[in-house]
């Protein structure tokens, strides 16, 4: 970063720190008066937080070292008594980036202030309506409101933990009839496991979120363990037990233990290929899947960019299954909201046939026709999303299906949802 750019940032952020009288006198020859770096440089040469050469220049052009910057923020600390609550904790922040070259100028940084910076807060809050309308004249709506809160901490310079509560209200509206969550005003450890270098590979070890691919077999959490390796082929093999119980639609069932193992290849700048293999047991039912214990599910899919700002992806799925045991999904895509680029937007149309027993909980949010697992699902969606001020997006979408399973009759399901996502 260029010496006039950091003494501008820091000028942002300790203004006052040192009184507010500065001196009139353009105390470097090589930073003229209607330079847009002038005013912060002259003020915090002023209060002595930054100096010059010998020679009189401030040489703002060359780039600043890590030791440099140290020396800033080490006199910025000096004059940290003055300054506000704010201007504190920017300064606070800037002690523990640089608390190693901090410690080479003798300037204390104490173990609680470098152990603050392991440990970062997240939130998300999501408020979703969904609605039903099927042929037969049933009408289905909720309206709810998801929190989520994550605790990140880190262990080591290898391993960190992540931990996320997440609290699910249902507003109103029928809640035991919602195709996504069958609970009201619930809340539950979503999330709780470490992370870090075994043995060449990245392992993840505890409770944690399972969406692989383009997320059509699964979306969910796994209570196990899962290692990753591989650059231009990145593999991943899991092992553990599924955390949700409504798989395939079946509410109310054991945890199915579930081992895995999924491929992603990097075939050039724009396309990627994908493969998985995945197997659901039942260990203390042996009629659970039709007379059989288990379930095997394979996929294949990619993703490409088939022009700038445009995005083709889809996924073909088949399980042992004896009938209704294979579906696929296509989404073409342009563009996407950003929650930290306001104004950014997005739009989507897809098309989908996943028969009941091809895939145990897509990410695929109405799937099934008349909301309900079993049944299958076939038809498009089409949706939108919108960045209208930092941290917040704005979707809503549209599906149409089908049921889609042997001897289905021709029964629609149309539905509705529209939210709004905040982040902090």
């Amino acid at each position: 970063m260029k010496k006039k750019l950091v003494a501008s940032l820091a000028a942002a952020m300790v203004l006052g720190v040192a009184g507010t009288s500065f001196a009139a006198s353009n105390p470097f020859v090589d930073v003229p008066a209607k330079h847009w770096s002038y005013d912060a440089v002259t003020k915090l040469a002023s209060a002595g937080i930054v100096d010059g050469y010998g020679d009189g220049t401030f040489k703002g052009d060359k780039t600043i070292s890590r030791y440099e910057m140290a020396q800033i923020v080490a006199k910025a600390m000096a004059h940290s008594d003055k300054a506000t609550a704010e201007q504190k904790a920017s300064i606070d922040k800037l002690s523990v980036e640089f608390a190693d070259e901090l410690e080479g100028l003798n300037v204390r940084v104490t173990k609680l202030e470098k152990n603050s910076s392991t440990v970062k807060v997240t939130g998300e809050a999501r408020l979703r309506y969904e609605n039903y309308d099927n042929d037969a004249g049933k009408n289905t709506n909720t309206l709810r409101l998801r929190t989520r809160i994550g605790l990140g901490g880190q262990i080591n310079d290898e391993w960190s933990y992540f931990g996320r509560l997440e609290s699910t209200t249902n507003l109103h509206g029928d809640g035991a009839d919602s195709a996504t969550d069958t609970s009201n005003d619930t809340v539950t450890m979503q999330n709780a496991y470490v992370k870090g270098a075994l043995f060449g590979t990245t392992a993840t070890v505890g409770r944690f979120d399972y969406v692989p691919n383009n997320g059509i077999v699964m979306d969910g959490q796994v209570n196990g363990v899962k290692v990753g390796f591989g650059n231009v082929l990145k593999t991943e093999l899991l092992y553990g037990k599924q955390n949700n119980t409504n798989l395939w639609g079946l509410a109310d069932k054991p945890n199915l233990e579930v081992t895995a193992a999924t491929l992603s290849y990097a075939a050039s700048k724009a396309t990627t290929l994908n493969g998985g293999y995945y197997q659901y047991k039942n260990t203390s039912d042996d009629t659970y899947f039709n007379g059989d214990d288990k379930r095997d599910v394979w996929e294949v899919g990619f993703k490409t960019q088939i022009a700038p700002n445009w995005a083709l992806k889809g996924t073909y799925l088949k399980s042992d299954a004896d009938a209704d045991d294979r579906g696929y999904w296509t989404e073409l895509g342009y563009k996407g909201a950003n929650k930290a680029k306001v104004g950014s937007y997005g739009a989507w149309v897809g098309y989908r046939d996943i028969e009941r027993d091809s895939a145990p909980l897509p990410t695929l949010n109405g799937t099934y026709a008349e909301a309900k697992a079993r049944n299958g699902g076939k038809g498009y969606e089409v949706g939108f999303n919108y960045t209208p001020v930092l941290n917040t997006v704005l979707r809503v979408k549209y599906v149409d299906l089908k049921k889609s399973y042997d001897g289905a009759d021709d029964a629609k399901t149309k539905f509705v949802q529209a939210q709004a996502e905040f982040f902090f």
